[in-house]
This record gives structure tokens, C-alpha cells and sequence, in this order.
């Protein structure tokens, strides 16, 4: 595994603190690493409770947009998914290393909010983890915890035939996602038809001596414009769909390498499992080179029309998010294939 050391002094102090000041059990995530690194457990009198939170730790300012109050933290529509389908309470934890201060806050709807294409979340610098936030953590504990199918895959427990079809039938969701990178570039070949004839039309208007204030000329540019509106608005769609079934798979996916490997020790099967994505990052570089393409043919064109400068924008604005979503799944899917790696070269 990548050793990175930033992250690393989070961990380590986020468990120090779960330790030292709540007295609770802190066990870090063993196997793979998309959106949440350790579960904490309640423990009373020294008790386990069989209730836990999961965590998610970042460390250092580079994280976060910092203000006098609070930091901020971006969220892909990515982890949006993968967060909010986690079936126990999700805290995303921020140790800034500079200052050696760690704070949290609840990932939840309720937190989270819409931030022109993506998500964002607050933290208050009010919001310490120390000896003071045990009781407000404390009170996001459910008395069912111990029977969310998480907590059992986890701990390698026994799970039920319905839980392990229904992660079977998720997984496939990664498969949609798939399907939606292909008609992403499908729209993108469309459109580069659609600009090629465009660019060839403006080209016959100024062999002919047309002005760009003619008619003819600002009503071409007009059909151009639309259809670069019509094509944003579907690659905008496709990166949606794209992101909820990625988010949705990589999830179960992620179960489901934890179910074969803790409970059935079986190495052949988490073979199996890194094999069906192991060529998915250089699926996502292509599609994000041929994002990239489009992105430089459209900040070419000219600035003299406010239709098309105003389509070209919104274009602009979902080619920057199509480019960052793949981006957090191409890293997911490495992480993934890596840590996996790690497993079965361990346990071979």
C-alpha cells in the first residue's frame, strides 16, 4: 500500500482521542479504503455496546477550505452516494496536523448541502473531538446497531443469503456506471460532428464576405449554441446517473470483497473481484482525455456571441465535473485493485 503520511498522523490521532478521552474501541478499516477508514464502538465500564459509528478521516489544510469558523469540505457526487447508503452514522473527521487540532461533524442530508455541481460540508472549529463531543457523538448511536449487515461484514459475522443477492445485484452497478462513461462520449462525438459542420458553415460565410452581425451568420451561431446547450444538459445527466451507480457499486463491491475474504477466507474469489475492474482506470483515463479534447476545442471559440459565450460556459462548467468525478473513481478503483493486491499477496 501507498504510505502517506499526512493521512497517517489523522489516523493516529483520531485513535488516540477514541482511546484516551471516550474510552471507546477503534478499529481501523483492514481491507480497502473508499470512503470510510475506521469504526469506532461504544464501550461502557469497558463494555463493548455493539454500537458503532464510522469514520472518515482527513488530514491537513489542503483538505479543506479554512475560514476564522469553520472548514469546509468538498464532496464528489461520488462519495455523496457512498456516504449516505452507509447503513450506521458516518463521521467525517478533520485533524489539521499544523495546529494538531481534530474536529467532526455528522455526514448527513441534514449537513450537507448542494454547492453548484457538487456537495459541500461544514465543520465548526466549535465541533473538537475531545472529552466534550462524547456525549453529542454518544447521542448518534442507535440501539440497533449491532444488526446493520455493515457492522456484521465487518466483524466477519454471519450474514443473511438476502443481504449477500442484494450486494450481488449492487455490485452490477458499476456496470452501469460503465454504461454511461459510453454514451458520455458518445455525446462528445456528436457534438464534435455537429462543431466540425458548424465551423465549416462559419468558414463558407467568410469565403462569401459575411459579417458575424449578419442574420444568416448570428442564426447559425444560434443552432450552434443550442446544440451545445442540448448536449451539456445530457452529459450533465449521464454524469449524475454515472455517479449515483458508481457510488451505489463501489459500495457493494466493497462488501462484497470484505464478505469473501473475512468470512470465507477465500482468496479466489477477491481475485476474481480485483480482475472486473482492473481495467476500468485506463477505461476512465481514455474518457477523461476525450473530455479533455472537447474541453480545448470549446476554449477556442469565439467571444464576439452571448449565446454561444453563455453555452460554452455552461459546457465548461460539466466538462470540469465529469473530469472530477472520473477522477474520484479512477483513484476508488486504484485503491481498491491495490489493497485487494495487498490481501491476496498476504494471504498466498
Amino acid at each position: 500500500m501507498r504510505y502517506k503520511s499526512t493521512e497517517r498522523l489523522g489516523v493516529n490521532a483520531t485513535e488516540s482521542i477514541i482511546l484516551r478521552e471516550f474510552d471507546w474501541i477503534f478499529r481501523e478499516q483492514p481491507i480497502v479504503d473508499v470512503g470510510i477508514d475506521a469504526l469506532i464502538e461504544e464501550c461502557e465500564a469497558g463494555n463493548p455496546t455493539g454500537k458503532f459509528i464510522a469514520l472518515q478521516i482527513k488530514s491537513g489544510k489542503g483538505n479543506f477550505s479554512v475560514s476564522s469558523d469553520k472548514l469546509t469540505y468538498y464532496i464528489s457526487n461520488i462519495h455523496y452516494t457512498y456516504w449516505l447508503n452507509f447503513d450506521i452514522p458516518v463521521l467525517l473527521i478533520a485533524h489539521l496536523p499544523e495546529s494538531n487540532q481534530t474536529y467532526w461533524v455528522e455526514i448527513s442530508e441534514r449537513n450537507i448541502k448542494r454547492a453548484k455541481k457538487r456537495w459541500k460540508i461544514d465543520i465548526p472549529k466549535r465541533n473538537l473531538l475531545n472529552t466534550k463531543a462524547k456525549k453529542k457523538i454518544t447521542e448518534l448511536l442507535t440501539d440497533n446497531a449491532y444488526e446493520y449487515q455493515s457492522i456484521k461484514i465487518f466483524k466477519g459475522e454471519d450474514i443473511d443469503a438476502q443481504t449477500i443477492y442484494d450486494i450481488a445485484e449492487k455490485s452490477n452497478c458499476i456496470e452501469d456506471s460503465k454504461d454511461s462513461t459510453i454514451k458520455t462520449i458518445e455525446l462528445l462525438e456528436s457534438l464534435t460532428l455537429k462543431t466540425n459542420e458548424s465551423n465549416e458553415r462559419f468558414t463558407h460565410f467568410n469565403e462569401i464576405g459575411l459579417s458575424f452581425k449578419s442574420p444568416r451568420v448570428i442564426a447559425s451561431v444560434g443552432t450552434y449554441a443550442k446544440n451545445i446547450n442540448i448536449a451539456s444538459k445530457r452529459m450533465e445527466n449521464e454524469c449524475q446517473i454515472f455517479s449515483e451507480t458508481f457510488g451505489q457499486g463501489v459500495f457493494a463491491f466493497e462488501q462484497a470483497i470484505m464478505i469473501h475474504f473475512l468470512i470465507t477466507q477465500d482468496i479466489s474469489n477477491v481475485q476474481k473481484n480485483i480482475e472486473s475492474v482492473e481495467t476500468l482506470p485506463s477505461a476512465l483515463d481514455s474518457a477523461i482525455e476525450g473530455v479533455k479534447f472537447m474541453q480545448n476545442s470549446l476554449s477556442k471559440l469565439p467571444e464576439d456571441y452571448r449565446t454561444l459565450t453563455t453555452a460554452k460556459k455552461q459546457m465548461m462548467s460539466v466538462i470540469d465535473l465529469i473530469i472530477e468525478e472520473y477522477k474520484v473513481a479512477k483513484i476508488i478503483v486504484e485503491d481498491l485493485i491495490e489493497s485487494s493486491n495487498t490481501i491476496v499477496k498476504n494471504n498466498s
